[in-house]
């Protein structure tokens, strides 16, 4: 997932200074990890794994491929497995094909990766999604909006349903504009329910999602702009794995936090092997997109 840059905490840095000698500190550089990128989804597209090694945290380089992995999708429920293969820069696809689908909701899956004889496995149930009934637009000329803009310019706004009931479910809401999808942790959508909280059950099938979530990122969208969006359901540990790593990734200024790994739902076969961080999620999606102003 080009989303989130994993972050590797090495060593607490103090500095110190003095009037007379000053002290330098050597900083432990920590070791490297896998990084395991597995959010796999029901649409008819190539599904994609991302697997590469970490590197130090003050190195700067980009992330390092990892090209000898076995990674195998499996179905627990109907059992059967889905083997992806290695396509280049760290990436191992499944290609859809002929096949329908090889997500399904309330389905459980297994993700084995194997490296050098070592094999590291996540676990999850896919969950699922909401239904979209419509994206909207509002101009805002400096009239109605924001004053003191020049030029015109539109905001999307979500419709969306999530079905009320005893379950609480956890979305991904990305956002996209003519295909690019917004991804930096600021832009990050999730939710409860379509809220930003769980939802008691209610007499109704279901609810309309509401702000924050219906409110695409204030995003700006020109005439002519497509607005897409996309409703990934997730688990809720899935969900607290997507804010933990946003707020590692926005983390800095005067009140930065101490940086921390983030979380993962990926084992090892073996306590003496290379430590795994990322993700294994498997998602219900609902899509919708519209042309701004047709």
């Amino acid at each position: 997932m080009k989303y989130f840059k994993y972050i590797t905490v090495l060593s607490l840095l103090v500095s110190f200074t003095s009037c007379v000698d000053p002290i330098q500190i050597k900083l432990d550089e920590g070791s490297k990890l896998i990084v395991i990128d597995a959010f796999v989804n029901n649409m008819r597209e190539t599904q994609k794994v991302r697997i590469t090694n970490s590197d130090s945290y003050f190195s700067g380089k980009s992330a390092i491929p990892i090209a000898n992995a076995s990674v195998i999708l499996s179905d627990l429920t109907m059992n059967v497995n889905y083997p992806f293969k290695y396509s280049g820069n760290g990436n191992y696809e499944f290609v859809i094909g002929s096949t329908d689908t090889i997500a399904r909701p309330n389905h459980s899956y297994k993700l084995n990766v194997s490296i050098d004889g070592v094999d590291y496995t996540a676990t999850t149930e896919q969950k699922r999604g909401a239904a979209i009934e419509n994206i909207t637009t509002e101009l805002n000329n400096g009239l109605n909006g924001e004053l003191g803009v020049v030029g015109n310019f539109y905001y999307c706004f979500l419709l969306a349903k999530d079905k009320v009931d005893a379950v609480s479910d956890y979305y991904w809401v990305k956002t996209f504009r003519n295909d690019t999808l917004f991804s930096e942790a600021a832009d990050l959508i999730t939710s409860i329910d379509g809220t930003d909280g769980s939802v008691s059950p209610a007499g109704v099938d279901s609810m309309y999602f509401t702000p924050t979530t219906t409110f695409l990122g204030s995003k700006r969208y020109q005439l002519s702009d497509r607005c897409k969006v996309e409703i990934h359901s997730v688990t809720k540990a899935g969900r607290d794995f997507l804010q933990q790593a946003a707020a590692q990734i926005s983390n800095g200024g005067l009140f930065a936090t101490t940086p921390e790994n983030v979380r993962t739902n990926f084992v090892s076969s073996t306590k003496t092997a290379v430590k795994t961080v990322g993700w294994f999620n498997m998602s219900t999606v609902a899509l919708k997109s519209i042309v701004v102003g047709d």
